[in-house]
């Protein structure tokens, strides 16, 4: 694959991991909350719902894809999909830490 075609390949996959999300937030948000899920988590993990907790109801989220990754290799199944729903908590992780960082300035 020559580099232009692997940032191609790379430019695919946002766009892929762009519509996945917009599906699962139609999901998984609610008219309020687009954070739902993840607000839900928290409250059910931790009695607490804040950001912080939100955060932290996400990477155990993720910690369940990272581990079915970590235990099947590249071509296991369903694995390709675990791969794309831990792109997308942590893209969904990185603006949660923008906006923290953002209320603290």
């Amino acid at each position: 694959m020559t580099n232009a075609e692997f940032v191609q390949a790379v430019k695919n996959k946002l766009n892929y991991i762009q519509g996945m999300f917009e599906v699962k937030n139609d999901q998984y948000a609610t008219g309020k909350d687009p954070l739902a899920n993840f607000t839900a988590g928290a409250r059910l993990m931790y009695g607490d719902s804040d950001v912080l907790m939100q955060y932290e109801a996400l990477k155990a989220y993720a910690a369940k894809h990272i581990a079915h990754v970590y235990n099947n290799g590249l071509t296991g199944a369903k694995v390709q999909e675990s791969i794309d729903d831990i792109i997308c908590y942590f893209v969904i992780a990185s603006v949660l830490a923008d906006q923290e960082l953002k209320e603290r300035d």
